[in-house]
């Protein structure tokens, strides 16, 4: 046993004393440069390893790491051994020098392993304090036992004419040192992954973890030397050189390429975690905008494609005998919301109206937000061959969803309650496209608004064909405003009380190419609804300028002609300059044009309704309040409002002798019309029974089918009436 050992340590078996040798401090000083940059650049590399999802290429930078290591080691240990100084001539073996690099890959390569490792089972929550601090031993073992082993081979491979020993002591030394070093080493970098450090703060953590691998590697080298023993055989030659000098070159080469291979390998770590986290913003981005193609944001419902999407990809019927429902949704009188109470609250009862669909206890299998203040909602009804058990099932759904949702909301301190209206349809055909469906939900829940606030309509094909006529009449109204064509204004006489005509209220007639007579209550909501009540309005003041000059023309100088004005088109900035510029170009007298307007006017800004009508009136026009007394605000708005007449609506007078408190109305309005100075026009006299009573009521001026239905200009022009 003591022959074998006598072949690897020191037992005092030489007579002659060891060789001196001396070091370069220049190459021990080169020699940890290149372990810590070595060091450093692994512990960069090793970071693409933690960061990797992917097995392979998590194996892969782990493996570059343990080779930047490894060489790192290895090169330090080369450059460490050259910078020692005999005084022989001192070479080295090709192959155990290579060899000596694999345990120094090997053992940074255990140790990465066991790092990588400890921190997946922390992740995992499957590590505990006392199996933590064993595996950072383990790996921090592996590391110097790595080093250990490349040291001493790497020495092995030494050739020089002597005999080389260790130093017992020196030798455990260096072992110890290398393995407490190594586990020290592992643990700071232990810390600093838990730190979850980013930033400065991480290069400092990682410049200290390098710091001591460093010094681990060259402690151990330097130790490792301190218990080598060079005796010297009778054959030994001295060397009359120094070796740093003969070996300069390599030197210089080893130093350099492991540098650069360390650097490279860094550089190529922080290029791939650019591409990934640039990869990375790209899925991101992609899904980001993948959900704003496909959700609200605001709600994040599926949107208007995605709920056409879902309606693609169902069947009309499915195995169970169910069709597909299709409930489409909107919150009453949202806007009035929004303008009164502010976004904020809007965005607050959306989300709270989505919150309830998603939560309704029936069988809804998908709800989606298509537009701003529209809901909608798809469930299968029960099915059995008739469309009428099914209608009334998807109505009786829909109803139970009204109620749910129509239940009072808390908005931050205000409780808000609001009514939805609804349509819906249902598909038992597979040749209806998804779109087709959305839009037969959508003309139902227009037909449900039409009907007033919180009502349920079940599509049916009538719906179409009303909204295709629509389409058509919008069309050809937009082309007869445009051209001149089809349209006329006709005249309602209005007499005195002596039956005198003192004027006529203008009122649009449409002759329809292919329909024939279009009622206006058919086309003006239309025209305001479109935006064409402005071209309108606009057609139907010049109209008017221009009968009124011929009526001068012809000396009809008394008559007063009324036109009514709807309120977007009174609202409009420019309509005073565009009837001032009527006015002077037709040269119209004071007084001879009346505009009458309705509450709807009233309701808007008042201060700059009181504005216009002043300015109205300087130009001679005068005003009447049309339909007093169907609205809410009359009373308030009439002590304000500079109006000339009163109109007294004509559903108060057809019926006033069937109703007691219509007729109370009718006398109230005469009365407070008088009392604040202005006159009073009864419209709908179509008996001389009215005629007599209001006479003795004291209205002034009256109006209806007792003296004329509207009738043509020319024909109003040649009626008995006037010539009277």
């Amino acid at each position: 046993m003591n022959d074998l050992l006598a072949q690897f340590f020191d037992l005092n078996q030489f007579s002659q004393v060891p060789l001196a040798g001396e070091y370069n401090n220049w190459l021990v000083a080169l020699s940890y440069i290149v372990a810590f940059v070595a060091s450093f650049a692994a512990l960069k590399i090793f970071a693409r390893a933690l960061g990797q999802r992917n097995a392979l290429r998590r194996e892969g930078w782990q493996l570059a790491t343990a080779f930047v290591a490894g060489i790192g080691v290895w090169s330090m240990h080369f450059i460490g051994m050259l910078a020692f100084e005999l005084t022989v001539v001192m070479n080295h073996g090709v192959a155990l020098t290579l060899l000596s690099i694999l345990p120094a890959i090997a053992g940074n390569y255990a140790a990465y392993s066991l790092q990588l490792q400890i921190k997946r089972l922390g992740e995992r929550k499957r590590l505990s304090a006392l199996r933590e601090k064993s595996l950072i031993v383990v790996s921090g073992s592996l590391l110097g036992a790595g080093i250990g082993l490349m040291h001493y081979i790497g020495m092995a491979a030494m050739q020089l004419p002597a005999e080389l020993r260790y130093d017992v002591g020196w030798f455990v030394t260096s072992i110890v040192v290398a393995v407490v070093l190594g586990v020290i080493a592992m643990t700071t970098y232990r810390h600093y992954l838990l730190s979850g450090s980013h930033g400065k703060r991480s290069n400092r953590l990682q410049l200290s973890t390098a710091l001591i691998i460093a010094v681990a590697i060259s402690s151990m080298h330097y130790i490792a030397m301190i218990a080598a023993r060079f005796y010297p055989t009778s054959a030994t030659a001295l060397n009359t050189g120094s070796s740093h000098a003969q070996h300069q070159w390599l030197i210089y080469a080893i130093a350099l390429s492991v540098i650069l291979i360390a650097l490279f390998a860094w550089l190529s770590s922080a290029l791939d975690k650019r591409l990934q986290n640039t990869s990375r913003a790209i899925r991101q981005s992609d899904r980001k905008i993948r959900e704003l193609a496909f959700n609200d944001s605001l709600t994040g419902l599926p949107n208007r494609r995605s709920l056409l999407e879902y309606l693609d990809s169902q069947p009309a019927q499915n195995q169970q005998g169910e069709c597909l429902a299709l409930f489409l949704l909107d919150i009453d009188k949202f806007k009035v919301l929004n303008n009164t109470l502010g976004p904020t609250l809007g965005d607050l009862l959306l989300q709270s109206v989505t919150h309830r669909l998603e939560r309704i206890p029936m069988d809804v299998h998908m709800v989606a937000r298509p537009s701003s203040n529209e809901f909608a909602a798809v469930a299968r009804i029960p099915y059995d061959g008739n469309p009428a058990s099914a209608q009334s099932k998807a109505l009786e759904l829909a109803r139970l969803m009204q109620d749910n949702l129509q239940q009072p909301y808390s908005l931050k301190d205000y409780r808000h309650r609001c009514s939805l209206s609804m349509g819906l349809t249902l598909l038992n055909d597979s040749a209806v496209s998804a779109e087709n469906l959305l839009v037969q939900a959508a003309l139902a829940l227009s037909e449900a608004k039409r009907s007033g606030l919180g009502q349920i309509q079940l599509y049916h094909r009538e719906m179409a064909e009303a909204i295709e006529k629509r389409v058509r009449i919008e069309a050809d109204l937009r082309y007869a405003i445009e051209n001149n064509e089809q349209l006329e204004l006709y005249l309602q006489p209005q007499l005195n009380a002596q039956r005198k005509v003192i004027g006529a209220e203008a009122l649009i007639r449409w002759q329809h190419p292919e329909f024939g007579f279009v009622s206006p209550a058919e086309f003006i909501p239309l025209a305001e609804e479109t935006g064409l009540i402005i071209g309108l309005g606009d057609w139907i003041n010049e109209q008017a300028c221009q009968i009124i000059k011929q009526w001068q023309q012809l000396g009809f100088n008394h008559l007063v002609l009324s036109i009514n004005v709807s309120a977007p088109q009174f609202q409009q900035l420019d309509f005073v300059d565009k009837l001032n510029t009527l006015i002077h170009h037709y040269q119209l007298p004071q007084g001879s044009l009346k505009i009458e307007l309705t509450e709807s006017v009233l309701m808007q800004n008042v201060d700059d309704v009181i504005n216009k009508i002043d300015e109205l009136k300087q130009l001679g026009i005068q005003f009447a309040l049309d339909d007093f007394g169907t609205g809410y605000s009359s009373l308030s708005y009439l002590m304000k409002l500079p109006f000339d007449v009163l109109k007294i609506d004509v559903s108060f007078v057809r019926d006033m002798f069937e109703s007691p408190q219509k007729e109370a109305i009718v006398q109230t309005i005469v009365q407070l019309a008088h009392n604040l100075g202005l006159k009073v026009v009864a419209e709908g006299v179509e008996t001389e029974k009215h005629f007599d009573y209001l006479s003795s009521l004291g209205c002034d001026y009256f109006q209806g089918y007792l003296f004329s239905k509207p009738v043509a200009e020319s024909e109003f022009r040649s009626h008995s009436l006037i010539l009277e």
